[in-house]
């Protein structure tokens, strides 16, 4: 393992510094030969002159390092540490968190929290690490902190994170959008109906999927169809103001893409037999939407008037809040499923099945109740990825007798995908790993693909402990908003019909065959060294021929830049959702490859990314 790099200065002069790389073997404990202490000092009377050092300080925390719990607990790379020939730290020093304050008062300290960062091949902003650091030693509760690869700034609290919570909830860590997510749908339509200018067609009949859906008793009767089906009495309208929204995509990241399924392995039996399976040529409908302004009103609320970001969660208000919180997810599910049967109005023309799609027809509850039916029939999976969940915590192997002592946690994420099926958040899901989602899209932007991946629970990820229990819900942003607007604007200036059209496919992506057609005789049974029986094990040989073959899936990936048609009447998120402005959805997916979280079994190609119509 690599030394940790960090620079020694002087406390009383704190100008005088020097870098120093302390080796791994380096023992904690300050007593012992060798140690990390003796490392500093003897840097620090070389290099700074300081005769007699005797004290080390963390600088910006004042934190004073005396035992090898402090420094497990701090040395990280880059860190700056202050010697002291006997002065107390000089420097203002960290005010104590709410939660440091209320544990002070009992004499306990804050637990130190655990931290997994996932990037290793996608790119991440300091920023968003110091947003996880600062969050997860701060707010009280936090036990875990997981920087997922798409990990990235947000206002105050990275996105593309996951925080686990004993004791308490943090509203502000999900943000505003509760139960932003996204589904697969399947279509009846064939590749050779969305080759080439036919996807053009597609996307310029992609009409009357703007604006409220029907009138408030039709969206009643939309939210009701969906209780029904669930068994739940309660229906989770968000009154009518925000009801008007129902079955609407919104601003922002949010999207439609219709996709081909290019590649994909072979899975396990119960998911390749699964009805909602995918299979190479299918042709499929993702949505990514929220709670469309709901999610927002419920923070406001909970969060106004100077109202701590933290709540405990004996305190009555929790409960409320996650009984809203519930509501918005179910809301926004539905809201998924009602944007599908939109786009299937358009999509699968003269199916009757679909004309309550458009505002036109007349309608009763049972017609409602029966088109909601068929949506779901063509679901494949669907998630949130701004939410809380409750659950067991640490994670554990199932086939532990007895199991470890475990405590019950919340699991909050923004843009982090569960990989559990979840019902609310005050249901615990089944632990197991016959319970997870069978896969998970990984979206990049318009006209880069999207990755399928199988979520996994195994040795590798400590059951889900690395990870989170959760997954990349995406890219992530590699550009703000802000710097994608100035920038790709000025670069592209004049050519922004370029960035929406499909003639941005390369000559050499509109000539690559298609995966999903049947490989020749000849590649499929090379003579090549890897091919040929060497004695391998069974098991290790099917190891070695899914690693060829996902390469194969990488290598013709990667060659898709653009080529999708996109429909976005609003210029200014032209360039603020611009691929460029993502990172690369390839090096997510391999971090979470490489982390034993997930194994990426396919991929899908981009045909329209539908984002705004001005109608």
């Amino acid at each position: 393992m690599p030394a940790t790099r960090v620079t020694v200065a002087s406390n009383a002069k704190q100008s005088q510094k020097s870098p120093l790389l302390i080796p791994v073997s380096a023992p904690l404990h300050p007593s012992s030969p060798g140690s990390c202490q003796s490392l500093v000092f003897k840097t620090a009377q070389s290099k700074l002159r300081l005769k007699k050092p005797s004290r080390i300080f963390v600088a910006g925390t004042g934190q004073e390092l005396s035992t090898s719990d402090d420094w497990k607990c701090v040395l990280k790379d880059d860190i700056t540490l202050l010697v002291s020939t006997g002065e107390a730290y000089i420097g203002a020093a960290k005010e104590l968190s709410e939660a440091e304050t209320a544990l002070a008062k009992l004499g306990l300290t804050k637990p130190k929290p655990t931290l997994s960062m996932l990037s290793h091949a996608a790119l991440v902003d300091p920023i968003s690490i110091q947003q996880l650091e600062t969050t997860a030693s701060t707010l009280p509760g936090i036990l875990h902190g997981v920087a997922q690869p798409d990990l990235h700034p947000g206002n105050k609290f990275p996105i593309g994170a996951v925080f686990v919570s004993e004791g308490w909830i943090h509203p502000p860590l999900i943000g505003g959008d509760i139960g932003c997510g996204m589904a697969w749908y399947k279509t009846h339509l064939r590749p050779g109906q969305v080759a080439g200018d036919k996807a053009q067609r597609i996307a310029n009949s992609l009409r009357g999927v703007e604006g409220p859906w029907r009138d408030r008793s039709s969206r009643l009767a939309w939210l009701s169809a969906a209780s029904i089906a669930s068994g739940k009495q309660e229906i989770p309208t968000a009154g009518e103001d925000f009801d008007a929204s129902l079955g609407t995509i919104g601003a922002g990241n949010h999207f439609a893409e219709l996709q081909l399924v290019e590649s994909i392995l072979s899975l396990p039996a119960p998911i390749a037999t699964h009805a909602h399976a995918l299979a190479p040529g299918d042709v499929v409908l993702l949505v990514h939407s929220g709670s469309r302004g709901y999610g927002g009103d419920i923070l406001k609320r909970y969060t106004a008037d100077g109202a701590a970001t933290s709540i405990q969660i004996d305190d009555p208000k929790a409960r409320e809040y996650l009984n809203e919180h519930d509501r918005a997810c179910a809301w926004a599910e539905r809201s998924r499923d009602l944007i599908a049967l939109r786009f299937f109005h358009c999509l699968e023309p003269g199916d009757p099945a679909w004309d309550l799609g458009s505002d036109r027809s007349k309608d009763t509850p049972g017609d409602i109740e029966e088109a909601y039916q068929r949506v779901q029939q063509r679901k494949v999976v669907g998630i949130c990825h701004n939410n809380m969940s409750l659950t067991l915590w640490p994670p554990t192997d199932p086939s532990f007798s007895p199991p470890p002592e475990q405590s019950e946690v919340y699991i909050h994420r923004k843009g982090a995908a569960p990989i559990h099926p979840l019902t609310n958040s005050q249901t615990r899901p089944s632990p197991n790993p016959e319970n997870l989602l069978p896969i998970l899209p990984l979206p990049g932007s318009r006209g880069t693909p999207t990755l399928i991946l199988q979520p996994n629970l195994s040795t590798a990820n400590g059951y889900g402990f690395t990870n989170g229990l959760s997954l990349a819900h995406g890219a992530g942003r590699a550009l703000s908003r802000a710097k994608a607007f100035s920038s790709l604007s000025n670069k592209y200036k004049g050519n922004t019909g370029a960035m929406l059209g499909g003639n941005t496919l390369s000559k050499n992506n509109s000539q690559s065959r298609p995966s999903y057609e049947p490989e020749s005789e000849q590649s499929s049974a090379g003579e090549g060294p890897e091919n040929r029986d060497t004695g391998t094990s069974d098991e290790e040989k099917e190891r070695l021929a899914e690693e060829r073959e996902m390469e194969g899936q990488e290598k013709e990936g990667r060659k898709v830049h653009g080529g999708s048609w996109v429909v976005c009447e609003d210029k200014q998120l032209v360039w603020e959702e611009a691929p460029e402005a993502y990172k690369d959805v390839w090096d997510v997916g391999r971090d979470l490859v490489d982390a034993g979280a997930a194994r990426r079994v396919g991929w899908c190609r981009g045909l329209v990314s539908y984002k705004v119509r001005r109608e």
